[in-house]
């Protein structure tokens, strides 16, 4: 079976670097505990599919370095999915998000630092389809 991309939806996937001065504890609790359930409560992320926060695992970072592997140094990563890109960037342009969003990332995220990563979805495998 040919593997095509998903129609259904995409993914915006965001490495993130902690502010300067912010501890790992500290960037990580602020983020979990109010850049989250602030984006959640914005009515703009009604129509976000996917909201998801990820942090990289020490053990595994140390394992791939130490088998030569490069991992890049970030903090996190937000994956967001959404129907369309269309819809993504209606989400980017409205007030609320810019107001909201983008300006509290300003408390823990070093925004020039940042790296935007639009994906499309081509699902290869699945182990619901096994």
């Amino acid at each position: 079976m040919p593997v095509t991309n998903r129609t259904d939806r995409v993914r915006l996937a965001i490495l993130l670097k902690r502010k300067p001065g912010l501890s790992k504890e500290e960037f990580d609790n602020y983020w979990a505990d109010v850049h989250g359930p602030m984006f959640t409560s914005m009515e703009i992320s009604k129509d976000v599919v996917k909201y998801e926060q990820t942090r990289p695992n020490q053990d595994m970072v140390d394992f791939l370095r130490a088998t030569g592997f490069s991992v890049p140094e970030y903090d996190g990563m937000v994956v967001v999915e959404h129907e369309s890109h269309a819809a993504m960037a209606e989400m980017f342009q409205a007030d609320e998000f810019k107001s909201l969003s983008v300006t509290d990332a300003d408390n823990f995220v070093d925004r020039d630092d940042m790296q935007f990563i639009p994906l499309d979805i081509m699902t290869v495998m699945d182990e619901q389809d096994r």
